[in-house]
């Protein structure tokens, strides 16, 4: 006589959280295949498989965790922050939720694997996909699945296994360190954003450190990697050298290797020392991190009154051209090798200039009318948080050749540092309208701190839109007239952001 296979189904219903309200679950069965368990925190429902094998517990497990402590109907709210990419942030939530199920006591680092891994790595070191091999890495880290899915793509691209067994090791490093704020598994709603859970905070953060990693190539990251070992080789070396007394940093009173990184900027301090100081994996969080929701402040924009006309209006003005409709300029016909006879109407690209007006910098209307003269038409606009979230934050100074008679006044927090410089994105005139940014490199979110997240949402968005970074309004001139004797713009960014990207990326920020 055959005995029934035993069955064992999840019971969500016995989870409670402090974001969301319990109730009736719907549970079905599914086969132990990546792809198929899953859960739905807002309508309640569940997919695992019933089997009584370690396969089957672990993805329990495993789905229970989410319905303990991932984002039910808040996700949204976190991609629209913009500091991390949705499917990042899908991929360190598996993380964190494997990294609590192996706390919790299920074996996910020998029992969680379904036997598909290996033909995933294949796949996508086959097609070269960088980005997802290196997602997919992160997903599985701390798992069985992590060693089959390194071997599909060795079969490929084995100069990648090395470099994605480091970034894993260093995700599951970092979830541990993370795992030491004691709210790791929060389901708390932040007070100060609204936002929820609160554990979710350390997805994010993780996950921001991702998305870096899938925009660089492997061969940048393994050449990174080789040149962060060669500094603390020397480093050492150094530091050796100075304690025996010879000559080099530290003989002569000079500050050591040591000793080099410290600095009293606000809200920064030197990384860690040990085996992981100059490592490109070990950038996902400062040193400075708080582990609370770091937000801006909402963006309050006034365009103040501008009487005065500037100069030009985007630069327009008409030029000989040996192309048009009507002949203009005949007697170039004789004197002009191109024959430019024809007139042609060209505009400047005008510009935008967005200024950090906090009580660590400086602007006078001075500087405004230098600006409005080597970019004319150029929207400029100054920002500074008062605290007030409905107070005004951003003032618009100049706008369509116009411009104000006084400056507002300014001088407090930076608060809107981000949306300030997002906004003015959208400003641009034409596609080759330059935009600059004037920044000291302290910027605050609402918290009025110094953010490292908040700084790398700044860095990375500049990079991504060509926006030129400089540390005050004279550089700002500088390079606005540059660009008018039609050279390249340079960003020089400020050392608080140059020490922030270093620590964090592992790499000089130029």
């Amino acid at each position: 006589m055959k005995t029934a296979k035993k069955r064992i189904s999840a019971e969500p219903e016995f989870l409670s959280r402090k974001d969301v309200t319990g109730g009736v679950w719907k549970v079905d069965e599914v086969r132990a295949i990546r792809g198929e368990p899953c859960t739905n925190i807002v309508t309640r429902e569940m997919k695992v498989p019933t089997d009584d094998d370690p396969l089957a517990r672990a993805i329990r497990a495993h789905e229970m965790v989410h319905a303990k402590v991932s984002p039910a109907d808040d996700w949204s709210k976190w991609i629209d922050r913009k500091i991390a990419t949705q499917q990042s942030m899908i991929v360190v939530e598996e993380l964190r939720v494997n990294y609590l199920c192996q706390k919790a006591g299920f074996d996910v680092k020998n029992d969680l694997a379904d036997g598909g891994e290996m033909a995933d790595g294949e796949r996508l070191g086959a097609t070269e996909d960088w980005a997802g091999a290196v997602q997919m890495a992160v997903a599985t880290a701390g798992t069985a699945s992590n060693k089959l899915f390194l071997n599909g793509v060795r079969r490929h691209k084995r100069e990648w296994g090395a470099i994605l067994l480091d970034i894993s090791k260093r995700a599951v490093k970092e979830m541990k360190k993370a795992d030491k704020y004691s709210n790791l598994a929060s389901t708390a709603i932040d007070q100060s954003s609204g936002l929820f859970p609160l554990g979710f905070v350390h997805t994010e953060r993780l996950a921001e450190w991702v998305d870096r990693l899938c925009a660089k190539s492997p061969e940048q990251i393994a050449e990174e990697k080789e040149k962060a070992r060669r500094e603390r080789e020397e480093a050492k070396l150094r530091k050796a050298l100075g304690q025996d007394g010879e000559e080099g940093e530290g003989a002569d009173g000079e500050e050591t290797s040591e000793g080099a990184g410290k600095h009293s900027n606000k809200g920064i301090k030197p990384t860690d020392k040990g085996k992981d100081d100059g490592n490109p994996y070990k950038g996902i969080t400062s040193s400075n991190v708080t582990y609370r929701v770091a937000q801006w402040q909402k963006l309050n924009i006034e365009f103040l009154p501008m009487p005065v006309l500037s100069k030009g209006n985007l630069g327009k003005k008409r030029v000989a051209s040996n192309m048009g409709m009507r002949p203009r300029r005949m007697h170039r016909m004789i004197t002009d090798p191109q024959m430019r006879i024809f007139d042609k109407v060209i505009r400047g690209t005008g510009g935008v200039v967005i200024i950090d007006g906090s009580g660590s910098m400086s602007f006078s209307r001075e500087q405004l009318t230098k600006i409005i003269e080597n970019a004319p038409g150029a929207t400029v606009a100054v920002y500074t948080d008062k605290g007030d979230p409905n107070m005004t934050n951003l003032w618009v100074v100049s706008h369509k050749g116009k411009m104000v008679n006084e400056l507002p006044s300014v001088g407090y927090g930076n608060g809107v540092d981000f949306p300030a410089i997002e906004w003015g994105v959208k400003q641009k005139q034409t596609s080759k309208s330059p935009i600059i940014w004037v920044t000291d490199g302290g910027v605050c979110g609402a918290h009025g701190n110094y953010e490292a997240v908040l700084a790398m949402q700044c860095i990375n968005f500049c990079k991504k839109n060509n926006i030129v970074v400089v540390p005050h309004v004279g550089e700002a001139i500088e390079q606005l007239k540059k660009l008018k004797a039609g050279d390249k713009a340079v960003s020089i960014y400020p050392e608080m952001f140059k020490r922030t990207y270093k620590e964090l990326n592992g790499t000089e920020l130029i």
